[in-house]
């Protein structure tokens, strides 16, 4: 075989390429636009009021459960931001070793070091 060879035999391949027939290029589209999806019938709804808003909204925090124990959460952390817990500030105090309200935070170090237990003994 020499060089042109293999192209004169690629260009009679390219030449008689076979043609799908008629027969199945029609079934092709019926398959076609018997498997496209179809827009939804308009309907008119009334408009939705307010019961229909809150009724969604509960749904959507999964039911009376969800909507009760989002309502709890909310009341707690309401009631811990304005009524301060009297333990907090004992915390507080402890953390900072009673250095006074004018010493900065961010001089308490409350993750030690490693250092003394990387040592070998």
């Amino acid at each position: 075989m020499q060089n042109g060879d293999l192209d004169d035999l690629l260009a009679t391949a390219r030449a008689a390429a076979p043609q799908p027939s008629a027969a199945l290029l029609a079934r092709i589209e019926a398959d076609g636009l018997r498997l496209l999806p179809r827009p939804p019938a308009r309907t008119t709804r009334a408009p939705r009021g307010l019961r229909g808003v809150l009724a969604d909204m509960v749904l959507a925090v999964g039911g009376l459960g969800g909507a009760a124990g989002l309502a709890s959460a909310m009341l707690a952390g309401l009631w811990v931001g304005l009524a301060q817990p009297q333990g907090l500030g004992v915390l507080t105090e402890g953390l900072t070793g009673g250095l006074g309200s004018d010493a900065a935070l961010d001089s308490v170090e409350l993750i030690p070091s490693l250092d003394p237990f990387a040592t070998e003994g």
